[in-house]
């Protein structure tokens, strides 16, 4: 049988369903949270079917009894997972915002449920309490008294939604059509060369036409990606991130591009212009990419010191997909050790969407 990775102090028996994406769920009895293996991206019927028998399996090995069963779901309505939940019998059902359950994931590995902290939730997509595609988010709070959004990455209209994923300079397009922005070089020309779907995305920008807005840190690292050489669709999820991250890692220390925190809001609007005057100069990309990283991560910091001077929190909590980089992750620390805030990360559970089951069933406690 699989072990317990937390202890969650609740009588009635949980069942977290996790996220749509690297699935994986956590069934709660007698207060011992156990996770079960990683399922795979639902969208898929073969991974979707072996949800299915996981949850039923480990159901019946710890004997539940569906009369006193609190079900936990994702707060996106159209998750393969939130509809197996309405259809399951159960006493109660409990929706959990994406990114919360995240930050509550950290707190319960450890069992502190309620220490007060800042939570950053950086990841590719997750459905906010607004409708909007979240993904650069900032929390006060705890586990038992629930985390307000405090912060977030300046928000965009991306074109295509979700599926902007899988094109960076569909990212980029979105990204780089904000007003506010000064003068930006025909990104199809030299040493760009974007494609078409850059320009054709851009037109849906302009005009509104499918898209959505916002938050998301996962499509910022696309488009930087895409200014810098990844103009190609993606063969896999993350994978020009990972590009990215690799440019860095063959770089020596590099001064941080602007990042600003102000008003609540991660501002990349000045960063991306610097990208893109590197790149017209001619500096190199793996320079770049380190810049790039250094200058997100000294905003992150710069965020968390004040967010947690405003709301009185000695602890910051980095979680969600985006903090499996490890030059960011390592950037954020060393911004962060010359203050006195304690960072906690996952350590026994992923940082990315398979770790989201555990933090949903640790929230149940203040429901």
């Amino acid at each position: 049988a699989p072990g317990s990775v937390a202890r969650i102090p609740t009588v009635r028996p949980v069942l977290a369903l996790g996220a749509d994406l690297k699935n994986a769920i956590t069934l709660v009895v007698n207060g011992d949270a156990i996770m079960s293996q990683h399922v795979g991206d639902l969208e898929n019927y073969a991974a979707l079917e072996a949800f299915r028998e996981t949850v039923s399996d480990l159901s019946a090995m710890y004997d539940v009894n569906p009369d006193e069963l609190r079900v936990v779901h994702d707060l996106h309505p159209e998750y393969s997972s939130t509809v197996y939940a309405m259809e399951s019998v159960c006493a109660e059902r409990l929706a959990v915002q994406h990114h919360r359950a995240h930050v509550a994931s950290v707190l319960a590995e450890r069992g502190a449920f309620e220490e007060r902290v800042i939570g950053v939730a950086f990841d590719g997509t997750g459905y906010g309490d607004d409708g909007a595609i979240w993904g650069g988010e900032f929390f006060s709070g705890s586990v038992m008294e629930g985390f307000v959004r405090v912060g977030h990455l300046r928000s965009l209209r991306l074109p295509g939604g979700d599926a902007a994923a899988r094109y960076p300079v569909q990212s980029a397009a979105g990204f780089l059509a904000d007003a506010t922005f000064g003068a930006i070089p025909d990104l199809t020309n030299t040493p760009y060369h974007f494609p078409d779907r850059y320009r054709q995305a851009r037109d849906l920008v302009m005009r509104d036409v499918r898209c959505f807005p916002t938050t998301s840190a996962g499509r910022l690292f696309d488009a930087v990606a895409a200014i810098l050489g990844f103009t190609r669709e993606v063969t896999y999820e993350g994978q020009a991130a990972v590009w990215l991250e690799q440019l860095a890692i063959s770089s020596g220390p590099e001064a941080a591009y602007p990042f600003p925190f102000s008003e609540h809001e991660l501002d990349f609007r000045p960063m991306l212009m610097a990208v893109i005057e590197a790149r017209k100069r001619g500096h190199s990309p793996s320079d770049t990419a380190r810049a790039f990283h250094r200058g997100l991560a000294r905003g992150i910091a710069d965020a968390i010191v004040e967010l947690a001077d405003e709301f009185s929190a000695s602890t910051a909590v980095l979680s969600g997909g985006v903090f499996q980089n490890n030059v960011l992750l390592a950037d954020v620390l060393d911004c962060l050790s010359c203050t006195s805030i304690r960072v906690w990360t996952n350590r026994d559970v992923p940082s990315n969407d398979g770790g989201i089951s555990l933090g949903q069933a640790a929230l149940t406690l203040r429901a």
